[in-house]
C-alpha cells in the first residue's frame, strides 16, 4: 500500500454565524414577556447593564424608530384602556369552584372528591368518562362521587360533568323552572336526527307540528353547549400588543412600537469607571472587557429587534391599507417573502420577527401573521387572498334563503359570476369547515 499527500483547491459557500448574529436572532423572535425576562436576566448577570431612569407617565410608552435612536411619546388614556383592558371570565374556573366549596365548610373527603371530578373534566367542562368508571379508577364510592358532583353543579352549572352534549342539554332542561316536554323528547329520543337537521322526520315521529318543533328548538338555543371554561380557554392576562396602528386626521396610518413595560437599558457608568480602574490588573480588565462587549451586543440585539419589527409593521400597513379600512374581506394576498424583499432581510428574519407579536389596529388586536395570506387567482387576471374569499363565503351564507340554503356548488358559481374568483367545490367545503359553517342540509330552516 502506497501513502500519498495531495492538495486540492475547492470553492464552497458556508454560512458562518457569529455569536452576535446568533444572539440577535434569538432576541428577535422573543415575545414581549420573554423579552422582559431576558432583559432582567442580562441586567442581573452583567454589571455593565442597568435600567435607565425614565420619567413617570400615566399612559403606555410608545416607541418610534428614527436615525438617532428611539423616540418615546405618550398617547391618550383611551389607548391605554384599549390595550391594558383585562376581560373578566364570565364563568367560574375549577380553582374558584374549589374555593367556594371550602367557604361552604364542605368536608375534606367531599372536597377531595370534587377535585377528582374537576381534574377529569375536559376543556369544555365535560367528564372524560362515565362517573362509574371514574369511581372505579379512583377506588372511591360512586354515591359519594355523585354527591360531590351535585354540590359542584349547585354552585356552578347544572350540566357540569356531563359525559356528552346530549346529557348536558338534558341536565339543563331538567333544571329549568318549568318543563318543556317536546324539547326533552327531542333531545332524549331524536338527538342524532336533530344533528342531521331532519326536522320533518322528527315532527312526524313526535306527532307535533313544525311550529311546535320550532318552539322546542328556541328553548334549546337558550342552553349552553359547554358547562365550564377551563383555564387555558380563559383570557386572564392583560392584552399587550407590540405595535399600535392608528388612523390619523390626515387619513394616514401611524405605526408605533409599544414598550409595554420593557425598561430602557443602557451601559452602566459605574461599571465603565471600574473598567478604567482595572487597567493595572490584566486578568480583571479582560474579564470586565468581555462583560462590556456582551453588554454592547445585547443592546444592539434589542435595538435591532425594535427596528426590524417597526420596519416590517410599516410595510404591512402599506400593503394592507384596505384591510385596515374595511376588514378581512379586503385582505390582500401577501407572502412573507414579499415583505422580506421590501425590508431587505431574509425570509427567516420576517418569520422570527412576527412570532408571537400582535398589533392594536382599527380592526381590533390582531396577530401580525393575520396580515399574511395566500392568494387565489381571479378570472380578471388579478388575485384575492384566501382569507378574503373565506369572508366572502361567510357573507354569502349569511344572506342566503334559510329555507333553501346554497350548496357548495352554488357558492362556487356565485364567486365565479360576481367576484370573478374561480375555486373548486372541495375548496369551498374546506373553507366552510374552517369557518364552522355546516353543510346546506344542516343549515336548512323549516
Amino acid at each position: 500500500m502506497r501513502l500519498e499527500f495531495n492538495q486540492q483547491l475547492r470553492m464552497e459557500q458556508k454560512l458562518l454565524q457569529s455569536p452576535q448574529m446568533i444572539q440577535a436572532m434569538q432576541i428577535l423572535q422573543l415575545t414581549t414577556p420573554e423579552l422582559l425576562d431576558r432583559i432582567q436576566e442580562e441586567i442581573d448577570e452583567n454589571p455593565f447593564l442597568e435600567k435607565e431612569q425614565a420619567p413617570e407617565v400615566d399612559g403606555p410608552m410608545l416607541e418610534g424608530s428614527r436615525g438617532d435612536g428611539i423616540r418615546k411619546s405618550q398617547k391618550d388614556d383611551e389607548n391605554a384602556d384599549a390595550i391594558l383592558s383585562v376581560p373578566a371570565p364570565d364563568r367560574p374556573s375549577p380553582q374558584s369552584l374549589l374555593s367556594e366549596l371550602r367557604a361552604a365548610d364542605i368536608e375534606d373527603n367531599e372536597l377531595a372528591l370534587a377535585k377528582v371530578i374537576l381534574n377529569d373534566l375536559d376543556q369544555k367542562g365535560f367528564c372524560t368518562r362515565p362517573l362509574g368508571e371514574l369511581a372505579t379508577k379512583e377506588q372511591v364510592s360512586l354515591s359519594d362521587l355523585q354527591e360531590a358532583l351535585e354540590d359542584l353543579r349547585a354552585i356552578s352549572h347544572p350540566a357540569l360533568g356531563a359525559v356528552d352534549l346530549q346529557e348536558a342539554f338534558l341536565l339543563q332542561l331538567y333544571a329549568l323552572p318549568e318543563r318543556h316536554l317536546i324539547t326533552e323528547k327531542l333531545v332524549k329520543f331524536h338527538f342524532e336526527e336533530l344533528l342531521a337537521n331532519r326536522l320533518p322526520q322528527i315532527s312526524r315521529e313526535l306527532g307535533v307540528t313544525m311550529d311546535d318543533l320550532r318552539g322546542a328548538l328556541d328553548v334549546l338555543r337558550t342552553l349552553d353547549s359547554r358547562p365550564l371554561e377551563m383555564p387555558q380557554d380563559l383570557d386572564m392576562g392583560a392584552i399587550l400588543p407590540d405595535i399600535l396602528i392608528e388612523l390619523q386626521d390626515d387619513d394616514t396610518y401611524s405605526v408605533e412600537l409599544i414598550r409595554d413595560g420593557s425598561p430602557e437599558v443602557c451601559l452602566s457608568k459605574s461599571a465603565r469607571e471600574a473598567l478604567d480602574r482595572a487597567k493595572t490588573d490584566k486578568r480583571l480588565h479582560d474579564f470586565l472587557l468581555k462583560k462590556l462587549e456582551r453588554a454592547r451586543w445585547f443592546l444592539d440585539a434589542v435595538n435591532h429587534r425594535r427596528e426590524t419589527l417597526l420596519r416590517i409593521a410599516q410595510v404591512l400597513v402599506e400593503r394592507q391599507r384596505d384591510f385596515l379600512d374595511y376588514g378581512l374581506e379586503k385582505l390582500q394576498p401577501l407572502k412573507m417573502q414579499e415583505v422580506a424583499d421590501i425590508v431587505q432581510v431574509h425570509l427567516s428574519t420576517v418569520s422570527r420577527a412576527i412570532r408571537g407579536k400582535s398589533a392594536q389596529t382599527p380592526q381590533g388586536i390582531l396577530p401580525l401573521k393575520a396580515f399574511f395570506s395566500g392568494s387565489q387567482g381571479t378570472q380578471r387576471g388579478g388575485s384575492k387572498s384566501r382569507i378574503s374569499i373565506q369572508e366572502r363565503v361567510k357573507g354569502i351564507v349569511a344572506s342566503e334563503d334559510k329555507s333553501a340554503p346554497l350548496s357548495d356548488e352554488e357558492i362556487v358559481k356565485i364567486l365565479r359570476q360576481r367576484d370573478g374568483v374561480k375555486v373548486a367545490r372541495r375548496t369551498i367545503a374546506k373553507y366552510r369547515k374552517a369557518l364552522d359553517i355546516p353543510p346546506s342540509t344542516h343549515r336548512r330552516a323549516y
